[in-house]
This record gives C-alpha cells, sequence and structure tokens, in this order.
C-alpha cells in the first residue's frame, strides 16, 4: 500500500491558504447506472483515523450518496422523510474503513470519490 498524500492545502503569493487541496492518491471513479450502486471504503490500517472525503459529480447529476453502512437509495414520494442517503454532498470528514454507497436515478452519472488523511494516531 503506498503511502496516503495528507490533506495540504496551497498558498497564494501572499502566503495565505489558497483553499486549493494537493492531489490526492486515493481516487475512486464510476460511471453509475439509473438504480445501481457502487461503493467504495475508506482506507483503514493506516496511521489515519479520519478522512476528508470530496465527491465529484457529472454536472447536473443527481446522485445520493449514504455514508451510514447502508446502501445508498433513491427517494421515492412527495413527502419528506427521514433518510441517511444524502443529494450531491460536496465533502464529508469520515473514518477510517467506513462505507460510501453511491446510487443515481439518472440515465447515468460520472462520479469520483477524493480522499485525504486529516488526522494521525
Amino acid at each position: 500500500m503506498t503511502v496516503p498524500v495528507a490533506l495540504n492545502f496551497g498558498r497564494d503569493s501572499h502566503n495565505y491558504n489558497a483553499f486549493a487541496p494537493h492531489p490526492s492518491n486515493n481516487i475512486f471513479n464510476s460511471t453509475l447506472a439509473s438504480g445501481s450502486a457502487a461503493s467504495c471504503t475508506v482506507p483503514s490500517g493506516t496511521n489515519y483515523p479520519y478522512w476528508a472525503v470530496s465527491f465529484r459529480y457529472q454536472p447536473g447529476a443527481t446522485v445520493f450518496v449514504d455514508v451510514s453502512g447502508a446502501t445508498a437509495a433513491v427517494p421515492a414520494g412527495a413527502t419528506l422523510v427521514a433518510a441517511t442517503s444524502e443529494l450531491n454532498p460536496a465533502s464529508l470528514t469520515l473514518v477510517a474503513g467506513q462505507h460510501i454507497s453511491m446510487i443515481t436515478d439518472d440515465t447515468t452519472a460520472d462520479v469520483a470519490v477524493v480522499m485525504w488523511p486529516i488526522g494521525q494516531s
């Protein structure tokens, strides 16, 4: 296993945080098909218990992401109900070994999950 690249932001010309992370070496990609979930797991077995996870979506895609351990689900009906799947989250802080599930109701949707370790034990 390669050593993960820790989350580290670049600096601008005045040495302020540029809020642009350095590239990661923990990237997962998929083309989701309608109604078919895909999943990945936050790396474990390292000295990094916490990870910053960024989600990337094809423009206009509707993607539901579940990090509760369940399989992501597309909501049904016009009533608000409790759910564990979130629509197009931008980023989340997750723990090592956490399961990530994604699903779309579009015909297809290109997605990527990019991870950086943010805490060492």
